[in-house]
């Protein structure tokens, strides 16, 4: 697959500029085609982590081990709620909510629901995705099938009047049982990272993550509410107090991920309450929940928490 360097990657790293392009590829993906010279730049291999100039023509091969598990048959999409004006599904981990222009290679959730619509016989161009989750965060994912609807709900969205829930396993288990955590976030938008600080620092914006705990241990899993909304809040932010999620390399515990066998993080969304009007007041207060879908290490299934 081919795409042409924008001004924003002019003089950045090349792994720099791949992991500033698409959040949340696996760093040692990308770092394989470094070693194995699995990009060219404009038509010539290249050899090494070099500087990339605007206009440049790219050329990557991705390992197919990657390919292979961003197109499994496994990641076909459950609807687990449909009405005329809203189509809500499970998001497996690993695949994307909307297409990014270094995933030409791949399925992605919106795609998917539109040719799902097609093949109804329905119309799908005016399909909207009305937020979206990480690709390797599985669980509820909101679209609007007409203009109104998705008005109503991308305002929704926006203005925190949808409360979101989440389920994760981390690693150890926190002292309080249940806590709101305030904090403040600051972004790094070269090296596609967040940070958090326990003040405000020049440039963080303040955040708010709740959570309870739903089964102690030394791998505890633990019910988030999200507060407020920044980017990674949930990883970065159980990260910072000492209980990273488990599966997350670029913020919890690698050695550990590996000794346990887990490739993908285990954060799912599993709960969204709605609060809306006009087109969609019949979905006013009501609740959409789907499975946790992961076993806590060493302890037997928790399963749903309908």
């Amino acid at each position: 697959m081919e795409w042409l360097v924008s001004n924003q990657g002019n003089a950045l790293p090349l792994s720099e500029y791949i992991r500033r392009c698409v959040d949340d590829v696996p760093q040692r993906v990308i770092r394989e085609m470094i070693q194995k010279r699995d990009i060219k730049i404009d038509g010539v291999r290249i050899q090494g982590d070099v500087p990339l100039q605007e206009g440049q023509t790219l050329t990557l091969y991705w390992p197919r081990s990657y390919l292979l598990s961003l197109m499994s048959p496994e990641a076909l999409p459950a609807v687990v709620y449909e009405d005329s004006h809203v189509v809500i599904i499970d998001k497996p981990a690993g695949l994307l909510s909307q297409s990014e222009s270094l995933y030409s290679i791949g399925n992605n959730a919106l795609d998917l629901m539109r040719k799902e619509l097609k093949r109804r016989g329905e119309p799908a161009e005016e399909l909207v995705l009305c937020h979206r989750l990480d690709v390797m965060t599985g669980g509820l994912l909101v679209f609007a099938k007409d203009s109104e609807a998705a008005e109503i709900l991308l305002s929704a969205f926006e203005n925190r009047t949808i409360e979101k829930t989440y389920v994760c396993d981390v690693k150890g288990c926190p002292s309080q049982r249940s806590a709101v955590l305030d904090a403040w976030l600051r972004k790094d938008e070269k090296a596609a990272l967040v940070s958090v600080t326990d003040y405000p620092a020049r440039g963080a914006v303040p955040i708010r993550t709740g959570y309870t705990c739903l089964s102690p241990g030394p791998y505890a899993r633990l019910e988030v509410q999200l507060y407020t909304g920044k980017t990674h809040q949930i990883r970065a932010h159980l990260a910072h107090i000492g209980h990273p999620i488990l599966g997350d390399d670029k913020y919890g515990d690698r050695d550990l991920n590996r000794k346990l066998g887990i490739r993908h993080q285990r954060l799912w969304s599993t709960r969204l309450v709605f609060h809306t009007e006009g087109c969609l007041s019949g979905l006013n207060g009501k609740i959409i929940e789907t499975a946790y879908p992961y076993d806590i290490p060493g302890k037997e299934r928790y399963g749903s928490h309908d």
